[in-house]
């Protein structure tokens, strides 16, 4: 069956792959392809959005899928493996970019996909940063079939220690932050939906000693030792992440070695090509709540056994990342643990007067950060724990044995 679309002059022809597969996967996949477009103005990116009908990685036999994509263009065959441009093998509708050779300008194409055994879920649900390689140190990974599976996966040692960093992809739609009950009192924000058009990445777990030890060459947290090695990074301030000179809108200074803060550093490592940094408070707000609207992020159970069953409520210390149930995205220590610095400036008084999720806010001079997160370490007052809750400011260059950070990195 085949079906085409045209785009401006490129026009492309799209095959319907009804049980083209690899190995042992199941005969009821069938995989779709629904449109194919290069960007205007043309150049080398083309969007493939295809289509899975009863896909999905199949746990029960610990098998992972991958997509391979095969197109013609102007006489020559290019196979595109799925698992280097991030294509789900779950159900669903996907659309992947492949970076094709310079120079393409093709009127027409034939696309096809078929699914093949892989070693990893194929996908780009999560982002992981190899710190033991410098080069080709990015890697990306799909969902299991559920996101419960998902998670026995990636809360292990191999993700909180020196060798890798592991971020969640939190895609583009309407997402809920602020708080209709408690408006502004208590530092909260008023209740805002927010309609995003990029996907972000943000760590599943704070940066934990350990890997800021591996970037950094250095642990400058309170008490360290080989004990506390996947327990949050903490006495790191602002300054120490980014860099004293550098407004919050704007980008952080490319280096050509591994030098300078740890955002510097950990850019340099994975060749200054994804930007990583601090995420904005309405960034980490959307990540806590992974979708729940309620006062907290697991809902609106305030019950001390309920609260010690997600957040760290241990007030004389840190604790070891992921301890925790994770929220619905499968992400760790969001509430509690320690507080998490954000991109942001405190001077404004509600984010929810902001415009843009991926900008921060800020006024020019302002020398306080805001903080999300609800630490627990040095304070066990649960209300910190609510996800509209923001912290008092912090300046600039403050250093406390209650405040850490995760790694963020907005899509393009």
């Amino acid at each position: 069956m085949t079906k085409t679309t045209t785009n401006g002059a490129f026009k492309l022809s799209a095959l319907l792959i009804g049980s083209m597969l690899m190995s042992a996967v199941s005969a009821a996949t069938t995989i779709t392809i629904d449109k194919v477009a290069q960007r205007w103005p043309w150049n080398n990116k083309i969007d493939i959005t295809y289509s899975i009908k009863e896909g999905g990685q199949d746990v029960s036999k610990a098998e992972y899928y991958k997509i391979v994509f095969t197109t013609v263009i102007n006489g020559t065959t290019y196979t595109i493996d799925g698992s280097s441009v991030g294509a789900s093998a779950n159900k669903g509708t996907y659309t992947v970019t492949w970076t094709a050779p310079s120079g393409i300008r093709s009127k027409e194409c034939t696309m096809t996909a078929a699914v093949a055994v892989s070693d990893v879920p194929s996908g780009d649900d999560y982002m992981i940063i190899d710190l033991t390689k410098t080069s080709d140190n990015v890697t990306y990974e799909g969902l299991f079939a559920t996101q419960e599976e998902s998670n026995k996966r990636y809360n292990t040692g191999n993700y909180k220690n020196s060798t890798r960093i592991l971020l969640r992809k939190v895609l583009a739609g309407t997402h809920f932050t602020g708080s209709a009950k408690y408006g502004q009192g208590d530092n909260m924000n008023t209740e805002k939906y927010w309609t995003t058009d990029r996907a972000y990445y943000i760590g599943v777990f704070p940066v934990t000693q350990d890997q800021y030890k591996k970037v950094c060459g250095t642990n400058p947290s309170n008490g360290a030792s080989d004990s506390t090695a996947q327990r949050p990074v903490t006495n790191v301030s602002w300054d120490d992440l980014r860099l004293a000179s550098t407004a919050a809108t704007s980008p952080i200074p490319t280096v050509n070695s591994q030098t300078g803060t740890f955002f510097q550093r950990l850019n340099f490592i994975t060749g200054n090509k994804f930007g990583f940094d601090l995420p904005t408070e309405a960034m980490f707000e959307i990540a806590q709540r992974a979708g729940v609207e309620g006062d907290y992020s697991w809902g609106d159970d305030n019950s001390l056994d309920t609260i010690k069953q997600y957040a760290v409520c241990d007030s004389t210390r840190t604790t070891y990342v992921g301890s925790k149930k994770p929220n619905n995205w499968g992400l760790y220590d969001t509430a509690g643990n320690v507080w998490e610095l954000c991109l942001d400036g405190y001077e404004n008084s509600n984010m929810a007067d902001h415009l843009d999720v991926f900008t921060p806010t800020w006024v020019e001079g302002e020398s306080k950060r805001a903080r999300r997160g609800g630490g627990s370490y040095g304070d066990d007052t649960v209300t910190f724990f609510r996800a509209a809750r923001r912290s008092g400011g912090v300046a600039c260059t403050d250093r406390q044995n209650a405040m850490g950070f995760r790694v963020a990195m907005i899509v393009d």
